[in-house]
């Protein structure tokens, strides 16, 4: 019988507050490609906050990323290595970011499940869990979507049915990853297009000056905000539309 999953992360988180009135802070592990192209790691300390975690908890452990040598799971995935992008082909993958979520006893769900072939043939092409960040790749089918692109990320848990795409709460502690490439893309996760990370047109404007700097200091393959680049797609929320995938 195989051992259950033990988070190599698991040991050393800790909460704690920067002031009676801060928030929670937490430790976030990150690898990535410096300047002359070698791996380097780091744990940075920062908010438990949404905006913080959201570049931590995308694709959950054993996850299947397509790259230029076959599927890897997410795991094992490395700096350097080449994952196969919807836009540009071939890209090195820059910056990976982890974060290990401690089982809560009654904790509300925050992984999504999606069973085999929910969105069409091996779409994933088996059983897919996924974090709060990831979002997918879809054509949005209402007709009031008026963007040029026509197609848009949606996060995932938006298309939790109860049924084929469940929320889970996990029992014990579990690791998400996000990654970010040179260029925002598109990358195949099981069988199904999810979005790299990119922290999004407004969230660094809306950050304070102190907060904004704490965040940037995570992606340490970047030297201003501007290195994000453009999206390669807009996103859409479903939930806040009331649309259906197509």
């Amino acid at each position: 019988m195989t051992a259950p999953y033990r988070s190599p992360y698991a040991a050393p988180v800790t909460y704690s507050k920067i002031s009676p009135s801060g928030p929670a802070m937490r430790p976030y592990y990150v690898k990535y490609l410096n300047e002359v192209g070698a791996i380097e790691e780091r744990e940075i300390r920062a908010p438990s906050t949404p905006d913080f975690q959201s570049a931590f908890n995308a694709f959950s452990h054993g996850s299947l990323v397509s790259t230029t040598k076959g599927e890897v799971a997410v795991e094992d995935l490395r700096p350097g290595l080449k994952v196969v992008t919807r836009e540009r082909g071939a890209q090195e993958i820059m910056w990976i970011g982890i974060m290990t979520h401690l089982a809560l006893p009654n904790g509300s769900p925050f992984l999504t499940r999606v069973t085999g072939g929910r969105f069409g043939q091996a779409q994933p092409a088996m059983d897919l869990m996924a974090g709060p960040g990831a979002r997918m790749l879809h054509r949005p089918a209402s007709s009031h979507f008026d963007a040029g692109d026509k197609m848009v990320y949606s996060p995932l848990r938006d298309f939790i049915d109860g049924d084929s795409v469940i929320a889970i709460a996990p029992r014990m502690a579990t690791d998400t990853y996000h990654i970010a490439l040179r260029y925002h893309g598109t990358i195949r996760v099981g069988g199904l297009d999810m979005e790299t990370f990119h922290p999004g047109m407004t969230i660094l404007e809306q950050m304070g000056h102190h907060t904004r700097d704490l965040f940037l200091s995570m992606f340490p393959h970047i030297r201003r905000a501007a290195d994000f680049g453009r999206m390669a797609h807009p996103r859409r929320s479903m939930r806040r539309s009331g649309e259906e995938a197509a």
